[in-house]
């Protein structure tokens, strides 16, 4: 418990690799950071990283016996496979950092969490593309009826009626094409729905650990 919790105290600070203060440097509890590490998935050249902040902040040397003990012990947390599809299904990198017959466990679990992250990014996507064809029809139409306000005004002179009938003319051809995209965005967000409730049936049945069928996201 005392690891975890200074561990989650050097997050809060920012005891990133690279991060750490004189002060962290001149008092650091290496097994903690080690942890703080091995539990994020950080790869091992993160040590590197705090030898090098510390010599040049605090003429420190890391006590790597600590350190590697409390990495062994954050892995031993990240690479379960519970976790490996928690950093897939949030798009988060794998940097190889799991050994042992757990890795496999893990790597697949990762991998099914990232095809989930990439299914549901599909999915947002498309739904954006098809708001902003709607946002931009919209937008057109509101044009259109203030050209053709300015059109019928008297106040409007000749040679700006002619600028604004070709723009009106723009905009209309804008406008139809606009209207033509919509059957395939619609098409392409559905298509990207069905395969992402495909996806999550899949996981269901055949999730990586138990719980991954419980995984749910915001719909679309």
């Amino acid at each position: 418990m005392r690891i975890l919790a200074t561990a989650l105290l050097l997050i809060l600070v920012g005891g990133c690799a690279g991060g750490l203060s004189k002060e962290e440097c001149l008092y650091a509890d290496w097994r903690a950071i080690g942890y703080e590490d091995g539990a994020r998935g950080a790869p091992a050249s993160a040590v590197s990283s705090h030898r090098q902040a510390c010599a040049k902040k605090a003429a420190v040397t890391p006590d790597m016996s600590a350190y590697l003990a409390g990495r062994d012990a954050g892995l031993r947390e990240y690479c379960q496979p519970s976790n490996g599809f928690a950093v897939g299904s949030r798009g988060g990198h794998y940097y190889g950092v799991c050994t042992g017959p757990e890795e496999g466990r893990f790597v697949t679990a990762y991998q099914q969490g990232n095809q989930l992250y990439a299914l549901e990014g599909d999915v947002a996507r498309s739904a954006a593309a098809l708001d902003a064809a709607h946002a931009r029809y919209d937008d057109i139409d509101h044009k259109i009826s203030h050209a053709e306000v300015a059109l019928i005004s008297p106040e409007t002179p000749h040679i700006e009626r002619l600028e604004i009938l070709a723009d009106i003319k723009n905009l209309q051809e804008e406008k139809r094409r606009i209207e033509h995209s919509f059957r395939p965005l619609r098409i392409e967000h559905e298509r990207a729905q069905e395969e992402l409730a495909d996806y999550r049936a899949f996981l269901v049945t055949e999730g990586p650990y138990p719980g991954a069928a419980g995984v749910t996201r915001a719909s679309y």
